[in-house]
């Protein structure tokens, strides 16, 4: 059990380790990501910019400004898996959507309408969370409020 233990440890230790020296290697991919957010955008469209990030880990693989018709276009990404965030001028994330998953079998989506007529996973993991919430509330069996 010792030797498991260790063995767990030094692959956790070795993966954080090594994960940045994997991700620096990858600077650059056969991944496109382009479409359109002039639904959602306002004019001047140029103060809109459009955020790919990376579900995987987070990170934010590439920003791109919208052009005067209110069209994006992210290349060069790598093969994973995307939420595309439209952010306003003052760094506020007016909508997102996806994820896009940019595989070797597809990896480019060009056709993409940042439209928000759904809302953001971000949404739907906070109204999960909160319904899991008041459920193990109701199932405890305490007080709904300080006046009970």
């Amino acid at each position: 059990m010792r030797r498991l233990r260790a063995g767990l440890t030094l692959a956790l230790i070795g993966s954080l380790a090594l994960g940045p020296v994997h991700a620096a290697g990858q600077t650059s991919g056969p991944g496109l990501l382009s479409g359109t957010a002039k639904h959602k955008a306002k004019q001047p469209f140029t103060d809109y910019t459009v955020r790919a990030r990376d579900v995987g880990n987070g990170t934010i693989a590439a920003t791109k400004v919208l052009d005067t018709a209110g069209d994006f276009s992210v290349p060069s990404l790598t093969l994973a898996n995307y939420l595309l965030e439209l952010v306003d001028k003052n760094g506020k994330v007016v909508c997102t959507e996806g994820p896009f998953q940019l595989t070797q079998a597809a990896a480019q989506k060009t056709n993409v309408n940042i439209d928000c007529g759904v809302p953001p996973a971000a949404w739907l993991l906070l109204a999960g969370a909160a319904a899991a919430g008041v459920t193990a509330g109701v199932v405890a069996g305490g007080p709904a409020s300080g006046s009970q």
